[in-house]
């Protein structure tokens, strides 16, 4: 029964390798409505910059090449309270969201609101397909639009954010100071607050901050995670056995779900490759005691580690095989053949032929058709042994 081994080994790499396939983005990317991925955003080290623009600072000036539409901005001026958005004409959720900034602007004119929407030179976003977009779309884009003098506003505002995705906004207020950096459609609330002055810029500054640098200690912890997956992968794709247990060692307490994900082959690892008996079944125990104990395959992987006639393990754990095994049949409903011919292999190998020829009998019944023969031959294996 190598076959299940070799295709939960398989699955352990896989899941190994993609652990952080989605990892963390922006400091503050909306999940939704969606966005498009912003051009030309490189991120240097957030750590090593030596500004992050967040909530609560100074807004940047306006780099303008251009005022495609509406009066020319050349400063922000106290008293008044501008939305500054980020677009190009090749990004449909900006599109969409066109007519929501419209309506704002049209809400809040009069409370001294000036919406800025910022567009820049991008390989698909040329100054005439903005002239363009903006003489068809008329009333629907009900305010200012910005031609970008050579992405200084983007790299003022997007890049000194972290902002990777657009349409993005920053919302600044009546003295100049940044209340809100994130998708447009989500500004109304924040935009009412600054409004009827109930905005408490200082609580919102550090609650951003705080998230910024919860997300910041997260990629840390990614990326020292994925750099560790990729070191236990490539030692077990070597036969490095010795390395991939050392590089699972190391990064188990800072992923859990990639230990777990993993636990099943490092047991094998230890016990069949290394020969570690006392390493192995410590580990074993430890796992099906802790975070495995309902996780059918993990568990399954274990027991059968133990049993497989084709490992010959001289002194064979029956304790944590049994418990295993039966906590796997358990967390599977009883219902799956493979796990269920595992846990009778167990009874077979302390001597209780009787239960053994039961279980396989079910494991037989439950099993998907491309199983059942190999099932068949095990449960012959075990009549025959009855007999004799």
């Amino acid at each position: 029964m190598n076959t299940r081994i070799a295709v939960a080994t398989a699955a352990t790499l896989f899941a190994a390798a993609h652990v952080f396939a989605q990892g963390p983005g922006t400091i503050k990317k909306p999940a939704q409505p969606i966005t498009q991925p912003a051009p030309d955003v490189k991120q240097p080290d957030i750590k090593a910059a030596s500004k992050v623009l967040m909530v609560g600072d100074n807004a940047p000036t306006l780099a303008v090449e251009k005022w495609v539409k509406g009066d020319a901005v050349t400063g922000f001026e106290k008293g008044k309270i501008y939305i500054i958005e980020f677009w190009a004409t090749w990004c449909g959720p900006c599109i969409a969201g066109m007519p929501h900034l419209s309506e704002l602007q049209k809400e809040y004119r009069d409370k001294g609101l000036t919406v800025i929407g910022v567009t820049s030179k991008d390989s698909r976003n040329t100054l005439e397909l903005v002239e363009a977009m903006v003489k068809d779309k008329a009333d629907t884009m009900g305010y200012t639009v910005a031609w970008d003098i050579a992405r200084k506003t983007n790299d003022a505002y997007l890049k000194a954010a972290r902002q990777n995705f657009i349409p993005c906004s920053f919302l600044v207020d009546q003295n100049g100071q940044i209340a809100y950096i994130g998708h447009p459609a989500k500004i109304d609330g924040t935009l009412k607050r600054v409004i009827d002055g109930t905005f408490d810029m200082k609580s919102a500054s550090e609650q951003y901050r705080k998230a910024a640098a919860e997300e910041v200690s997260s990629e840390d912890k990614a990326r020292e995670s994925r750099k560790l997956t990729e070191k236990y992968n490539q030692a077990m794709q070597a036969q490095d056995w010795a390395g991939a247990v050392a590089a699972y060692d190391e990064i188990a307490p800072q992923n859990p779900s990639f230990a777990l994900n993993a636990a099943g082959g490092q047991f094998e690892t230890l016990l069949i490759k290394l020969k570690n008996n006392t390493k192995a079944y410590a580990f074993g125990n430890q796992i099906v005691d802790g975070t495995a104990n309902d996780r059918p395959m993990v568990l399954n992987h274990i027991a059968w580690t133990i049993v497989d006639p084709k490992n010959k393990v001289a002194n064979k754990d029956l304790a944590l095989a049994l418990k295993a095994a039966e906590l796997a049949a358990k967390a599977s409903g009883n219902k799956d053949g493979a796990i269920i011919d595992t846990l009778a292999r167990v009874h077979f190998c302390k001597g209780d032929i009787k239960r053994a020829i039961e279980l396989q009998t079910k494991a037989v019944d439950v099993a998907d058709e491309s199983m059942k023969a190999e099932l068949e031959v095990t449960l012959k294996e075990y009549t025959a042994a009855l007999k004799n």
